[in-house]
């Protein structure tokens, strides 16, 4: 009997020993690409892939703003597309308040071409902005469609 009980405790100690820490997400290869020769983290690869990332959110975010732009810019053309059956001071005043809108996102497509361009430090103040115009333009729009229903 004391010596079943002793196996089973050896079977465990060696089965919490071998088996990895849970929670442990990097292999021990991976962490060896990521220090350098002297055991220290390389910085050099952890900027690279901190810089690939930001890289890549950013571009999610260009390509995701770019097509609310272009969804902005077929309600703008519907609302045209409505004043045309209106009398001639309603089409006046639907038109006028497209036109706004038109400027506005255009405002928010030049904000995006900065934010296309600007570095990493400045990217989230411009993002911010960014977003900001755009909530704007939201608001703005539904508010003329609302003025302007049929």
């Amino acid at each position: 009997m004391r010596q079943l009980r002793y196996l089973v405790t050896v079977v465990i100690a060696l089965g919490l020993i071998c088996t990895p820490v849970f929670g442990q997400n990097q292999s021990t290869e991976k962490k060896k690409e990521m220090t350098s020769s002297e055991g220290k983290p390389d910085i050099k690869e952890s900027a690279k892939t901190t810089g690939t990332y930001l890289q890549q959110k950013k571009e999610q975010y260009q390509k995701k703003t770019e097509e609310k732009l272009h969804r902005f810019e077929a309600k703008v053309t519907r609302l045209y597309v409505r004043a045309e059956k209106k009398s001639a001071a309603a089409r006046e005043k639907i038109s006028r308040a497209a036109d706004r809108l038109r400027k506005k996102s255009e405002a928010a497509k030049n904000k995006l071409s900065d934010l296309k361009d600007s570095g990493e430090e400045k990217w989230d103040k411009a993002k911010a902005e960014l977003d900001t115009m755009l909530s704007d333009l939201e608001r703005s729009y539904h508010r003329t469609a609302a003025k302007f229903k049929d």
